[in-house]
């Protein structure tokens, strides 16, 4: 009887561990055991429970609702265990695998990582840029960065600023176009598309609104770009007011119809939901969040 139990316990800390992993891959890693053996134990596990536990989809794995009422029953206690043995990672130390948006490294974060970095020195960052949806899973991120929407409802979600959206434009530009008096006049003039919003919803509080999906002069993927075409004179951006807010003051661009009130895209953090966070992760969001007004001010230099 000792025997089977001391055996079904074991499969339940690898279960355990399977999900605050996130991957079986992650877990054979966190746990020093094969791939093989985390995928063979969990499927005695499932036998011996007569339940599926996960629903597969390549490297995805998604609790189903018995999967989640064992998590819930033991993650306290095989928790409780792994702080008794000392097995819970309680060092700064490791790859922490990030996925954003190429724009929001490049303009915004960047310049507080190298802090993050010379604050933990031994927690190593392999940032993933990209402003394609990514599957975290698979590619073993451990936070990512989005906007807008959250793509995976499985893991935490936590916002870091919202960026509003304005319309911006050259001196340069605005001496040699056509007058512009109203947003419908915008099919009159040079645009500069750029990732994520192609097309522009604008609303005045007088209740008027107006959306621009007309041809764009100049489409790109990177806002630093477009951002340095349009202070070269490419024509009209519709873009957020905090990228662009150190050429505003210095007069590079200018804020048109500034009344007309753009999008506003929420930027989040993204992490799994797991009952212990690795401290690197912990430490990576807690730093994040602890500059997040920084970041997001106004008043802050780009």
């Amino acid at each position: 009887m000792g025997d089977k139990l001391g055996g079904e316990l074991q499969l339940v800390y690898l279960f355990v561990h399977l999900v605050n992993a996130g991957s079986i891959s992650q877990a054979a890693k966190d746990l020093d055991m094969p791939i093989a053996t985390v995928s063979r134990k969990l499927a005695k596990l499932e036998e011996k429970l007569d339940q599926q536990l996960f629903m597969r989809s390549t490297r995805k794995l998604r609790l189903t609702e018995a999967g989640l009422e064992i998590f819930k029953r033991y993650q306290s206690l095989i928790a409780q265990f792994d702080k008794l043995s000392g097995s819970c990672d309680d060092k700064p130390e490791g790859i922490l695998r990030i996925a954003a948006p190429i724009s929001i490294v490049s303009m915004v974060f960047i310049k507080v990582l190298k802090e993050f970095c010379d604050l933990y020195p031994d927690i190593k960052l392999h940032i993933a840029q990209s402003n394609e949806v990514v599957d975290l899973i698979d590619m073993g991120i451990d936070v990512a960065i989005v906007g807008g929407e959250q793509p995976d409802s499985s893991w935490v979600s936590s916002t870091l600023g919202i960026l509003s959206y304005g319309m911006f434009a050259s001196p340069s530009y605005l001496n040699q176009a056509q007058p512009l008096t109203h947003p419908r006049e915008l099919s009159e003039h040079h645009i500069v598309k750029v990732w994520p919003l192609f097309n522009w919803l604008l609303k005045h509080p007088n209740g008027e609104s107006f959306y621009f999906d007309g041809v764009a002069n100049l489409t790109l993927t990177d806002l630093h770009g477009a951002i340095q075409a349009t202070t070269n004179g490419a024509g009209i951006l519709y873009g957020p007011i905090l990228f662009v807010k150190d050429h505003l003051k210095n007069g590079n661009l200018q804020h048109l119809f500034p009344d007309w009130i753009g999008e506003k895209r929420r930027i989040s953090i993204l992490y799994h939901q797991r009952s212990q966070q690795p401290l690197k992760v912990r430490l990576f969001i807690d730093f994040m969040q602890s500059k997040s007004e920084q970041l997001f001010s106004m008043d802050t230099p780009l």
